[in-house]
């Protein structure tokens, strides 16, 4: 009888870790072994960094999704159903639908948006997080006339950390090109553009802030916005804009959130998880390889990481189930490839080493380079990835 594997989400690592399983099992002959299940509570998968690409026009809603059930060609079951409760002690999620049973359970639901976090954040702004609010964002960008435009980052780490770096050079030159006058500020709690991940990463980008124009505002503590006065206060700083672009704050899914044994003491934003091989610390059968958590493991809360500890994720439960050595760990060596301007791409590499003393990965990022054919090859691997499931 073919054991179970139930994937919760159908986001960037629910269709990998579902899409590797099935490659390795039929690869190997041995297909039957395992019955691969997605549980997602849309019908949808969206390839999310697209939604930028909607915001200024140069995507449609149509090229950033694709049915979720296209993962069936690949032999996967998908339900369409929202979980909310996971009982690990019996193997079992209980949706709002049914309850489905595993051997093996991937989890991989992303972050939830906590916009209600700071007075005044939700209802003040636009944000390409979602697909609707990158068709309310493209119109504001459209009816802006001139002035200050504040993209703001209240709290770190968030979901994709290079997005805000990308965003403010894409407004500045989509505001030249149109011969509209704008002050373009990221509002945000870091030391400078990039400088997280290296020295040579922050170099670059803060010759393309000069070249741009633009000024970074560093906060400390986000106290509220005003949208009537369309003011930012924080701590230490007041800043007024004409137009105002927000990055959500990241909280724990619902149902982590509602279920026991899955909130991190130390941070409750995110999802605990034995950094090593991205399982939970007290159920081996259970793999957490979404983008909560992937900071208590040392990892950008970005679709990268999460993309190769899905993948990584797989090769061990195919590995158990078939008792194969089709482990190959997690590839030491990520490329980061982003946008910048609304011509031009950056590419960089970080590797990842994990610290047995301190539990956690490491990364080191170095090798940047920046060139237009950089940009056309993300939108054309974005839009494969969409094409993929047509």
């Amino acid at each position: 009888m073919a054991r179970r594997v139930l994937v919760l989400g159908g986001g960037t690592g629910g269709l990998i870790a579902s899409k590797t399983i099935t490659h390795l099992l039929h690869g190997m002959g041995r297909g039957e072994e395992l019955e691969v299940t997605v549980v997602t509570d849309s019908p949808w998968h969206d390839f999310r960094p697209l939604y930028a690409d909607v915001a200024f026009g140069t995507a449609r809603p149509d090229e950033v999704r694709a049915p979720i059930k296209g993962l069936e060609r690949f032999g996967v079951r998908v339900v369409i159903d929202e979980a909310r409760r996971i009982d690990l002690a019996n193997r079992r999620v209980v949706g709002a639908k049914g309850e489905y049973g595993y051997d093996y359970l991937v989890v991989a639901l992303g972050v939830r948006y906590g916009w209600e976090a700071y007075p005044g954040f939700a209802e003040a702004g636009f944000h390409n997080y979602t697909l609707e609010g990158a068709l309310e964002l493209s119109k504001a960008l459209a009816g802006f006339r001139g002035g200050t435009v504040a993209v703001l980052v209240p709290e770190v780490p968030h979901r994709c950390g290079m997005y805000p770096h990308e965003a403010v050079t894409m407004l500045a030159e989509h505001f030249h090109k149109r011969g509209v006058r704008a002050e373009v500020k990221l509002v945000a709690p870091y030391r400078g553009p990039m400088a997280r991940l290296s020295p040579e990463f922050a170099k670059v980008w803060n010759e393309i802030y000069e070249r741009y124009g633009i000024e970074l505002v560093r906060i400390k503590k986000l106290e509220e916005v005003d949208p009537r006065r369309r003011l930012i206060r924080a701590g230490n700083v007041e800043e007024k804009y004409d137009l105002l672009i927000k990055v959500p704050p990241s909280r724990l899914p619902r149902v982590l959130e509602e279920s026991e044994g899955f909130a991190w003491k130390q941070d409750p934003r995110w999802a605990r998880v034995d950094p090593k091989g991205f399982r939970h610390p007290d159920y081996d059968d259970v793999f957490l390889t979404g983008e909560h958590s992937m900071p208590p493991a040392g990892l950008p809360s970005a679709g990268t990481p999460v993309h190769f500890a899905s993948e990584y994720a797989a090769q061990q439960i195919v590995a158990d189930a078939t008792g194969e050595p089709v482990v190959s760990g997690l590839p030491r060596a990520m490329t980061c490839v982003g946008y910048y301007g609304l011509s031009s791409g950056f590419a960089g590499t970080c590797e990842a080493d994990y610290d047995e003393g301190e539990g956690r990965w490491r990364l080191s990022c170095y090798t940047v380079s920046t060139s237009p054919v950089i940009r056309l090859m993300k939108e054309a691997f974005y839009k494969a990835w969409i094409a993929s499931l047509k």
